[in-house]
């Protein structure tokens, strides 16, 4: 039997969020140079349904950016599969024979990552690649979004570092991506640049935000300080404990062509591939730190998928941020371990917020 390690195809489903696929195409690349092929299986775009084509040709895209001359045997352009109805069982393992098996020998060995596409793409692809039945050439796996580890079916999860401590196991510290290539495999770009801010300026904002009696004096555009002082506090306590070299960004305004709408990130952290937004205001509102914190959630999942986390800092009072939270939680059908709601009481003291931060950032 094979090293499960040593294959030469690598198959991915590519849905509507590719950044499972790239995680995983990015570990396999870096721990097997034997690999050669890599097959991207996604929807057609027809009447039946969305196409996924333009995730696949992001993927390719940054995999190309990353890979291509730096891996001894991979080839692009990688081999994209096309299925004209994705729900449909006869549909998926007809085309799957056609475009995919005729072109390759099954000797060579192949890995299907079923993360990604609908659940019938999983299942039948699944299916089809598995009767092949090669005496243990075929291998496959999962990227589990609730604690990011790898689980291979014959395997069990994927051990880093000899499987000694669970936090290993991992992917995050595996595999880093930088924000401006997450954003780009989703069809985005930043669409402004880094402004100096003074950050005596931003302190002595943070000096008022957390003193009472300047509620009146507090405006909106003082949300802007606000975001540059949680960006330098967080730089400080998250330094060297994050795999990638630039991990925490303010600032960054985002679209994508044929967009009427841009949307603006106030802090962002990348821990590997891992994203968490942060949204701040100055506003002690409910309903308006409310509108802030559904904006936060909806634009951390577009970008980093459901498992992204989101953080919203308000001026408002413990009452008020516990059943924000609370709210923000139930109706956006997310968890509590994937939504943090701060307030003023929280920010008086470093050491309530930042490791609040910090927590939900690493874990």
């Amino acid at each position: 039997m094979t090293d499960h390690k040593d294959f030469a195809n690598l198959v991915l489903l590519i849905g509507t969020n590719p950044l499972p696929n790239f995680v995983v195409a990015s570990y396999y690349l870096e721990v097997n140079r034997n690999i050669q092929c890599i097959w991207l299986i996604h929807s057609e775009a027809n009447k039946l349904q969305a196409g996924t084509d333009s995730q696949a040709r992001n993927l390719e895209t940054l995999l190309r950016k990353r890979w291509e001359g730096k891996h001894p045997a991979l080839l692009f352009p990688l081999q994209k599969i096309p299925l004209s109805d994705a729900s449909d069982a006869s549909t998926i393992l007809r085309e799957i024979n056609a475009k995919m098996l005729n072109k390759w020998q099954t000797e060579e060995g192949f890995h299907l990552n079923y993360t990604g596409g609908t659940k019938a793409m999983a299942t039948h692809v699944y299916r089809c690649l598995h009767e092949l039945q090669e005496c243990g050439q075929q291998q496959f796996s999962y990227l589990d979004a609730n604690n990011f580890r790898l689980v291979l079916d014959n395997h069990g999860i994927e051990r880093f570092n000899n499987g000694i401590s669970k936090k290993t196991d991992d992917m995050r510290k595996m595999v880093c991506i930088e924000f401006e290539d997450l954003i780009a495999l989703h069809g985005f770009k930043r669409r402004n640049k880094d402004r100096n801010i003074d950050f005596d300026t931003a302190q002595q904002t943070y000096n008022d935000f957390i003193d009472t009696a300047k509620i009146p004096t507090m405006k909106s555009k003082d949300g802007v300080n606000l975001e540059v002082y949680i960006h330098h506090k967080l730089n400080e306590r998250l330094s060297g404990k994050i795999r990638n070299k630039k991990c925490i960004f303010h600032d960054w305004l985002i679209d994508k062509p044929n967009w009427k709408t841009k949307f603006q990130l106030d802090v962002i952290v990348i821990n590997g591939y891992h994203l968490t937004g942060i949204s701040c205001t100055c506003s002690s509102d409910k309903d308006l730190c409310k509108i802030k914190g559904f904006e936060i959630i909806q634009r951390t999942r577009q970008i980093g998928g459901d498992e992204a986390r989101s953080i919203l800092i308000t001026r408002a009072d413990h009452s008020t941020t516990d059943n924000l939270q609370d709210e923000l939680t139930h109706e956006t059908g997310s968890t509590k371990e994937n939504i943090l709601v701060l307030g003023v009481d929280d920010l008086r003291s470093e050491d309530i917020y930042l490791p609040k931060i910090e927590e939900l950032v690493l874990d």
